[in-house]
C-alpha cells in the first residue's frame, strides 16, 4: 500500500482516477475491509482545504476543517446555532477534534445530524474526482452512487441572518447516534413567513422535506397557525430502532415538530 499526499486538487482528481483509491481525512470511518481492499491510500492532509471563513454572503468551509473548527467560528453567529448544536451532538470531544467535514458530508450517515440543518441552509458541495463542480446537497442525497470516485472539497452556504432555525434530535443518550432529526427554519418578512424549510432525517427515506406544510406556510403569519393541526397529515415513516419502534419514533417526530414550530413563531 502507497501513501499519497496531493499538494494540490489537480494532483487529488488524478489520483481519484485511479483503483483502489481510500481516501484519508480525519480517519474515523475508515473500516478494516477497505483497508484491506486498498492499494493507494490519499491523504488529504496537505491540501490548503482546513477553513472556515465568511466572503460576502455566503460561508465557505473547507473539507479538512474538523467539527470542532465549525463549532469554534460558528458559535459565534447566532443564526447557526442549530447546525452548531447539531455539531456538538455528534460524536464525542476527542472524536469532534478528529472528524471532518468533508468525509461526514460525502459519508453523510443515517444518524448524521447535520444533514437536516446543512439542507434546510440549502447547502452547496464543490467536488472533484470523476465529476468536477458545485451540487446542491439534496441532489447529493438523492443520488450518491452518481459521485462514487469524486471528493467533497468544500461545504458552501449563504449567511441569512434574517432565517431562523430550529434544531432537536432523539437519542438514547448524549452520544448514543440520533434515532431521528428535526430541523426548522422560517425566512420571515415582518410577521409572514416567505419561505419555510422543514427537514426530518433518520426515517425510512433517509430524510423527509414537509413540502406541504412549508407550501402551506408561505404568507401567513405564525400567530395565525394552530400548531396541533399543522402537522395532523404529516405521514413520516421510521424503521424500528433500538431508541423505539416505527410507530413510536414517528409520534416522537411530530411532538418535535411542534415544539420547535412553538419556538419559533414565539420568538418572533
Amino acid at each position: 500500500m502507497e501513501w499519497y499526499r496531493p499538494k494540490s486538487l489537480e494532483e487529488l482528481t488524478k489520483l481519484l482516477g485511479e483503483d483502489g483509491v481510500l481516501i484519508h481525512s480525519g480517519g474515523t470511518a475508515i473500516k478494516e475491509d477497505k483497508i484491506k481492499s486498498a492499494t493507494k491510500v490519499v491523504d488529504l492532509s496537505s491540501l490548503p482545504l482546513r477553513y472556515v471563513k465568511k466572503e460576502g454572503n455566503n460561508w465557505h468551509i473547507g473539507a479538512t476543517a474538523t467539527l470542532r473548527d465549525v463549532i469554534d467560528i460558528l458559535g459565534k453567529e447566532e443564526c447557526f446555532n442549530p447546525l452548531v448544536k447539531a455539531l456538538k451532538c455528534t460524536a464525542t470531544t476527542p472524536l469532534r477534534n478528529r472528524i471532518t467535514i468533508g468525509g461526514s458530508v460525502f459519508l453523510s450517515p443515517l444518524w448524521s445530524n447535520f444533514m437536516g440543518p446543512l439542507l434546510a441552509l440549502d447547502a452547496k458541495l464543490n467536488v472533484v474526482g470523476k465529476l468536477n463542480g458545485t451540487y446542491s446537497y439534496e441532489e447529493f442525497l438523492s443520488n450518491k452512487a452518481k459521485f462514487q470516485g469524486c471528493a467533497v472539497t468544500e461545504v458552501s452556504f449563504q449567511a441569512d441572518g434574517s432565517t431562523r432555525f430550529f434544531f432537536d434530535r432523539f437519542a438514547r443518550t448524549a452520544n448514543d447516534y440520533s434515532a431521528l432529526t428535526v430541523t426548522l427554519g422560517f425566512s420571515m418578512k415582518g410577521d409572514v413567513v416567505d419561505k419555510a424549510k422543514i427537514v426530518v432525517t433518520g426515517c425510512k427515506k433517509v430524510y423527509e422535506r414537509l413540502d406541504a406544510v412549508e407550501a402551506g406556510l408561505k404568507g401567513k403569519s405564525l400567530k395565525a397557525i394552530d400548531p396541533d393541526r399543522l402537522f395532523d397529515d404529516v405521514k413520516l415513516e421510521f424503521a424500528d430502532k433500538p431508541a423505539g419502534s416505527g410507530p413510536y419514533l414517528a409520534e416522537v417526530a411530530r411532538v418535535l415538530l411542534m415544539r420547535g414550530f412553538d419556538a419559533l413563531a414565539s420568538a418572533r
